[in-house]
């Protein structure tokens, strides 16, 4: 079965799910650019679904995919996405034309508000909380989303699957990585990020120049859920256009 769903034509895009939300987070972004000469590929479930609980995995998933496009692809992920899109970049140098971030943990832990332990009992008010964490605008909620957070917390297998890439990602080096990769890393945030806040990439993207950083105003971990229209503008900059630095 195919793990990821794919659209358009012409120079290829990878979108990265998170690890509570699976390839919807991407719809409005991937229909904005359909017409925009680029060839989309959306992985459909949540990174515990898709990849298991296995780095491996999400690079072998990954490369049947780069293996197969004439050049290199871009790489877009939210939250722990994310920063599988920046360390498949690390690991795959030649294949990789460009990272785009957004809500990566590894820098300030990943702050939910509510535990794991929590979640794990399915009960409506965490997983509301955590839903009220992730989303600046508590409107935007999608109830699909919330439903979806029951179901991976839920499933023991998922569960633990969550557990081994939370701790991937709380030993993940990324300063450390970006020193070994020139290729451009632009981090497109929230402002509002209360999961991964925005403050420590604000400073990465001032200490590595292949880097940058786009705020977007109004939204918090998911800014492309949020803010779709400002999300794919920012993208589309930094795709087609040269380095700019905080914005």
């Amino acid at each position: 079965m195919m793990l990821y769903e794919t659209k358009g034509n012409g120079e290829p895009i990878i979108f990265l799910p998170g690890l509570f939300a699976g390839g919807w987070i991407w719809n409005s972004v991937v229909r904005n650019i359909q017409d925009k000469g680029f060839k989309t590929f959306t992985f459909t479930d949540p990174i515990p679904v898709a990849f298991e609980g296995s780095q491996q995995k999400a690079l072998t998933e990954l490369d049947t995919i780069t293996e197969n496009c004439s050049t290199p692809v871009y790489l877009v992920g939210n939250s722990l996405g994310a920063l599988i899109a920046l360390h498949y970049a690390f690991q795959r140098k030649d294949r990789v034309k460009g990272v785009i971030m957004s809500g990566a943990p590894g820098q300030l832990e990943m702050e939910a508000g509510v535990s794991l332990d929590e979640l794990k009992t399915g009960k409506d008010k965490y997983t509301t909380l955590l839903g009220s964490r992730i989303f600046y605008d508590q409107s935007k909620i999608p109830p699909h989303g919330i439903e979806e957070v029951k179901y991976l917390f839920g499933t023991e297998k998922i569960f633990r699957n969550i557990v081994r890439w939370l701790y991937f990602s709380r030993k993940y080096d990324v300063p450390d990585v970006l020193q070994k990769i020139s290729i451009p890393i632009d981090f497109i945030w929230g402002q509002y990020d209360l999961i991964t806040p925005i403050e420590p990439w604000i400073d990465i993207a001032k200490n590595f120049p292949q880097t940058s950083m786009t705020i977007i105003k109004d939204s918090g971990h998911s800014p492309m859920v949020e803010q779709p229209e400002l999300f794919t503008e920012a993208l589309l900059r930094k795709i087609s256009s040269g380095r700019t630095h905080i914005k």
